[in-house]
């Protein structure tokens, strides 16, 4: 997400002026105090010329919605502590801006000194009710209409979350803090179980600051506390005061505090309207787990790796990062230690997408059923594919009639996927046997991509790997990255009794294809056997139980699934799957797949949902049948 063109802010001017409407209200804080004196070395180069605060967040600098937000809520004044390019701020915003009347500070020993050091720069404005806040913060105008509604002193902040680091506080039943501890003062030990991060925008009222904040802060400086944080005084007040102040939950409302280029990232992403998120998750292929909402899209394993597994991880993370992996003999023995093939037999890759480029290098003529998964079609030209349509009622695969046409159209090579992706309808062992036959002394290698096998009723007991050798013609392609809930870490391997064809495709990979993180997991996955096998029992039972919820939906039929995931068709409505999805995720925040680019009749009549929780399972369920 991050933006390779920085846009130039706009000039300042008069512009924008916003009325104030609150002016004759005694009960409306007036006053804001913004701490904008920082250099913003970790948003480098953006800040090489401008200070941290003119960062820009969807074409519109952080002071610059500082400020509307603080007009929109009746503010008057705002005394801004400047320090790094502070004229630059200056000459952008002048003397008032958005009806804001704007006084400077300077912060002059701002490059030596924290943020205590500037709050106490601006000593002679703690004089009267105030927002205190920080420049490089985006935030919605309802963080702060939440905080003026206290009548007390009150900080804005929000449910902790592992992503965000900074100071926390604890609270009692009555919203009242209790405690503070800084970011400074958090080990690895710290509980964070019931603790709130603060926003860093914050509703002082005049009595705190003169009795408590204001003394204690000219203390601190006058002891020599210039590297402390601003929050230290909150702390004490507190902590050794027992001052009264509210915890302001204002986790409905959009903020982001921006450190660096993956926070910008995130405000970036957080502040576009809604529509304009989902156009841009369209794009992504992954990361979603940073976005914040719920994916039944991306088909993997809910309940696999176990915990105890990232411990290993952890323990050995150094080493891991530190070092070259190892290359494809010794990974072809390590998979060998899940699967039992012979080392011979494998070809390990970056995730089962770096097998499929190569199997569009390696053969000239596939025949494919359709609708199955895209990345197939694409890796062929489309001269060299032949697209044999399954049954458009119940998505099964008539062997004699696949095997005629991949004859007839001359294939060197046919893949079937099953379960099928996306369908989640399986072929039977019997079947592809039977298949692999009728192909072989037509010289037409037959490709079995089981990547959903472990999650079909059959189990590991209906894969054809232990086959290969009876069947010249047979190859297993898998993507472990699915079954084992690990798409980051990218693991696919292709199996055949052909060593000449697997010597191919492993001359066609790169000597470090798998990292060391993947690396370890298959050293380290035999471990859990038992865990994985409950994993996919589990991920079985939960996909079927949102099948079932789904035939409860009226508008909707899904197709009974054999994997973790279920096909949906759209019935009785002239609504359609981008519809559906689009309004899943503006209004529910729930990303699906839509089938619209599937080669298949009425392809945008289709959905693929997958599976995750009973719990997210059945949120999805009544947000879509609230839709339809």
């Amino acid at each position: 997400m991050t933006s390779d063109v920085l846009v130039e802010p706009p000039v300042a001017s008069s512009e924008n002026k916003t009325p104030n409407t609150f002016k004759d209200d005694p009960r409306v804080v007036r006053r804001a105090l913004i701490l904008a004196a920082g250099r913003g070395s970790r948003l480098q180069p953006l800040t090489k010329d401008i200070p941290k605060c003119l960062v820009e967040i969807g074409g519109e600098s952080l002071l610059e919605r500082a400020l509307r937000a603080l007009a929109s809520q009746g503010i008057a004044e705002v005394v801004v502590v400047i320090g790094y390019k502070g004229e630059v701020i200056r000459d952008r915003f002048g003397s008032s801006f958005a009806g804001v009347d704007i006084r400077y500070v300077e912060a002059p020993d701002y490059a030596t000194t924290n943020n205590i050091r500037s709050l106490w720069d601006a000593r002679d404005h703690l004089d009267q009710d105030l927002l205190l806040l920080e420049a490089d913060i985006a935030f919605d105008p309802a963080v702060v209409a939440a905080l003026l509604a206290e009548p007390g002193s009150s900080m804005a902040v929000a449910p902790y979350d592992h992503t965000l680091s900074g100071t926390v506080v604890r609270c009692d039943s009555h919203r009242r803090i209790t405690s503070f501890t800084l970011g400074a003062d958090q080990d690895k030990r710290f509980d964070t179980t019931g603790t709130f991060k603060t926003v860093n925008i914050y509703l002082l009222r005049e009595e705190l600051l003169r009795n408590q904040i204001l003394p204690r802060l000219c203390s601190a400086i006058d002891a020599g506390r210039i590297q402390d944080y601003y929050e230290s005084i909150f702390r004490d007040c507190v902590g050794k005061s027992g001052v009264d102040m509210a915890a302001v939950d204002v986790s409905a409302s959009r903020w982001c505090e921006i450190d660096d280029d993956r926070d910008r990232d995130a405000a970036e992403f957080l502040f576009l309207e809604r529509n304009a998120q989902f156009d841009h998750v369209q794009q992504l292929h992954g990361a979603y787990w940073r976005y914040g909402f719920t994916d039944h899209s991306y088909l993997y394993n809910m309940h696999f790796p176990p915990a105890e597994m990232f411990d290993v991880f952890q323990n050995n993370l150094r080493e891991i990062v530190t070092n070259y992996p190892v290359a494809q003999g010794e990974l072809a023995r390590l998979v060998t230690d899940w699967t039992g093939a012979s080392p011979e037999y494998l070809a390990v890759a970056n995730g089962a997408s770096e097998l499929i480029k190569i199997l569009g290098q390696q053969f000239a003529r596939l025949t494919i059923p359709t609708p199955s998964f895209n990345e197939y079609e694409e890796a062929f030209a489309e001269g060299g594919l032949n697209r044999f349509p399954l049954d458009a009622t119940t998505f099964e695969l008539d062997i004699d009639a696949f095997a005629e046409s991949a004859v007839r159209w001359r294939s060197d090579a046919a893949i079937i996927v099953t379960p099928n992706n996306p369908t989640a309808v399986s072929v039977s062992l019997d079947d592809v046997l039977r298949l692999a036959r009728l192909l072989e002394e037509h010289d037409c290698r037959l490709f079995v991509d089981e990547s959903f096998i472990e999650f079909s009723r059959a189990g590991v007991a209906g894969s054809v790997e232990e086959m290969v050798e009876s069947y010249p013609n047979l190859v297993v392609i898998k993507s472990m990255s699915k079954v084992f809930g690990i798409a980051g870490l990218r693991l696919g391997y292709l199996l055949s009794a052909d060593r000449e064809f697997i010597e191919v495709v492993r001359g066609c990979l790169p000597i470090w294809n798998v990292n060391g993180l993947a690396e370890e997991f298959l050293r380290t996955v035999g471990r859990y056997r038992s865990e994985f096998s409950d994993s996919c029992d589990l991920t079985r039972t939960t996909c079927y139980e949102l099948y079932t919820d789904l035939l409860a939906v009226a508008g909707v039929e899904p197709v009974e699934p054999d994997a973790n995931f279920v096909l949906c068709k759209l019935v009785g409505s002239a609504v359609t799957g981008p519809e559906i999805a689009r309004g899943l995720y503006v209004e529910h925040n729930i990303l699906v797949k839509d089938c619209a680019a599937k080669s298949m009749p009425e392809a945008d009549r289709y959905l693929r949902i997958a599976s995750r929780t009973s719990e997210e399972n059945h949120r999805l369920v009544r947000a879509l049948a609230a839709l339809l």
